[in-house]
């Protein structure tokens, strides 16, 4: 029997998610190990790469959201593709450390816009017109999927080879397994069906006048913060705690399961109980997790504490969508998301902060204490959102 077209899409989805997010984001942070190593720079310095990529990510967001609204899905799909693909060769035969970070604010950013998250939430969440929230959910399953396989791949092959061979095998493997997918599924968007689908297309400039999406951007920002802030600082926080990188690894995949876990979760639950209950207890869970990294001293409570960031941060993304998709309709979600995901990349600013203060002062802990109280903004701007029809 033939997969109905909503879970081709899906699956198609989560797949490019797994390469695109799990190599060029999750791996990083082993990479940079490498590079810290080769070119004899401060760990804060390369962070910068990490930094400009979110930044430019999220400048490029809305103007990603409008191409993709406009224009037929698979070329824009393809566009990304191609330029994380050299992006990322590019990377691979970089003679010095600034060569890195440049490619990483100029490349990147645009596969990322084209063929990332934004793009996957946008196919869902027009094939999808029942059970949008679970959807959504299982869609953004395909970041920690790709947190829980591409690390130890990454990290495995970084134990057999040298970093460069390994970078540029993992770049082709993107074009080569997310184009011909493209091509196969993707098609143009269905009608809508619902009352919500049908809201008509509004215009940027009507959307950059409504108070809700920045209060949304601002709650998409700081939980996702906290975690990349430990997550791109996790290779060097473990060489600190004398924790081999392969363990390292291991903690990012699991803590990339439990991001899965809380995704479907919140996505599912998205559809039947108030939104509001879900993010407030994200949030308080995200902080726990916070703390316990920032006081770790040994494998257990650091695990603890990233294990339980990545579980409630990634409930977040779920929430967040199905939320916009209820307040601005279909027709301009990924406009939309592209606005509220501009915020999320000021998160990039975070691991630079992070390092910069670990470099500062020998540790992470007060990096990650200055970050923690950033949770009490959050609750109180999703708080101050117009009471809506959730379900």
């Amino acid at each position: 029997m033939r997969l109905d077209y909503r879970w081709q899409v899906l699956a198609f989805a989560l797949v490019m998610q797994i390469l695109v997010i799990g190599i060029g984001v999750y791996c990083f942070a082993f990479f940079v190990v490498h590079w810290v190593a080769e070119f004899q720079v401060p760990r804060g310095e390369l962070m910068l790469g990490y930094m400009g990529m979110t930044l430019m990510a999220g400048l490029l967001a809305p103007f990603s959201g409008m191409l993709i609204d406009r224009f037929q899905r698979r070329w824009v799909i393809t566009a990304g593709v191609l330029a994380y693909t050299f992006g990322l060769l590019a990377v691979a035969a970089a003679p010095a450390a600034i060569a890195i970070i440049v490619i990483f604010w100029v490349l990147m950013p645009l596969g990322m816009g084209l063929a990332g998250p934004l793009m996957a939430q946008t196919l869902v969440a027009q094939a999808f017109d029942t059970k949008r929230g679970m959807a959504l959910g299982i869609c953004a399953l395909g970041t920690s999927l790709g947190g829980l396989i591409m690390p130890v791949v990454a990290t495995t092959l970084l134990a057999q080879m040298p970093w460069r061979p390994v970078l540029a095998s993992l770049a082709i493997a993107i074009s080569v397994v997310i184009l011909p997918m493209a091509f196969l599924i993707v098609r143009a968007r269905p009608a809508p069906t619902s009352q919500a689908d049908s809201r008509p297309a509004i215009g940027t400039r009507a959307l950059l006048g409504n108070r809700d999406i920045y209060l949304l951007g601002i709650c998409y920002l700081i939980p996702g913060g906290m975690f990349v802030a430990v997550l791109q600082n996790l290779g060097l926080q473990a060489q600190d705690l004398a924790i081999p990188q392969q363990q390292a690894g291991l903690i990012v995949g699991g803590a990339s399961l439990l991001m899965a876990a809380g995704k479907f979760i919140s996505g599912s639950l998205a559809d039947r109980i108030s939104h509001y209950r879900i993010y407030y207890s994200l949030l308080a869970l995200a902080s726990l997790g916070m703390l316990g990294v920032a006081t770790a001293e040994s494998t257990l409570p650091f695990a603890a504490g990233v294990l339980l960031l990545g579980a409630t941060a990634g409930g977040v993304s779920p929430l967040i969508g199905t939320t916009a998709a209820h307040r601005f309709g279909i027709a301009n979600f990924a406009r939309a998301m592209g606005i509220i995901m501009g915020f999320g990349s000021l998160s990039g600013v975070m691991p630079f902060v992070a390092g910069w203060l670990r470099d500062l002062t020998g540790s992470y802990e007060m990096a990650y204490l200055a970050i923690l109280p950033l949770a009490l903004p959050a609750v109180i701007c999703f708080s101050r959102l117009k009471r809506h029809q959730e379900n």
